[in-house]
């Protein structure tokens, strides 16, 4: 590896140090976690102070994000396309579980979640689900895996919204609770006529629930044995998106 080449990872390893570890860093702590000599650690230091991607804070000493690094993350932040940076992880995920995976997408002002794409799987049953269209969150796999990491506030005024009864509001708020456990949700027949639902939550940097990935399944073509895989691959491609969005949980 070249020497520029090495420099150019060392500061790689610095700044996810930042993002993947913790925000605060003073240089000898830093240099132990990275285990880099603190004299070529002061230099990349250096340079991104002097770039404004990194900042001392006045008064623990310790370095943290520089307002460049901010500018720059707002304007990738704003610029990317949820639907381009998910592609690669449906595409995994259909070919791995050879079904039909969703992705829904949150509207908090409308307390509403909507398919906005999907990877269709090769087999010749398969079921379709409405794209770019309004829905309810308080059912099946897709909106329950979102409900369920909402805040008390705002799922008390979803379930408000669409009406739900006193006996129903119990039993959805005990499905939430097992979902908030498990980190999935599993539905059968409920947004569609059957047809079962696998789905996982996706969270963004700010650690806040924006949607779900959902594995659509022909009632009549699921294999309860393979349950358990399914469920793996599904929360794993959902951590891998939430990860991609810069979610730390």
């Amino acid at each position: 590896m070249t020497s520029n080449s090495n420099v150019i990872l060392k500061t790689i390893m610095v700044l996810k140090a930042f993002t993947d570890k913790q925000t605060q860093w003073g240089v000898n702590e830093l240099s132990r976690y990275l285990d880099f000599p603190v004299s070529s650690l002061h230099r990349i230091l250096k340079t991104l102070r002097e770039e404004e991607i990194l900042q001392v804070h006045p008064q623990s000493g310790k370095y943290i994000f520089g307002s460049e690094l901010v500018r720059i993350s707002s304007i990738v932040n704003s610029k990317s396309d949820i639907k381009v940076i998910t592609e690669p992880n449906l595409k995994r995920l259909s070919q791995t579980l050879d079904e039909t995976i969703y992705l829904a997408l949150y509207y908090p002002q409308h307390m509403k979640l909507s398919f906005v794409h999907n990877v269709q799987s090769s087999a010749a049953l398969q079921y379709l689900l409405e794209l770019g269209v309004l829905q309810p969150i308080h059912i099946a796999a897709s909106g329950k895996a979102i409900l369920a990491f909402l805040s008390h506030e705002e799922i008390e005024n979803i379930l408000e919204q669409e009406g739900v009864g006193e006996t129903e509001k119990v039993t959805i708020l005990s499905d939430l609770d097992i979902i908030r456990q498990l980190g999935y949700s599993f539905s059968e027949s409920e947004r569609k006529q059957g047809s079962i639902g696998i789905g996982a939550p996706i969270f963004n940097s700010n650690n806040l629930v924006i949607g779900s990935i959902i594995c659509a399944i022909p009632a009549n073509l699921y294999d309860e044995s393979k349950k358990d895989f399914i469920v793996q691959q599904v929360v794993k491609e959902a951590n891998n998106i939430s990860y991609n969005l810069g979610c730390q949980r």
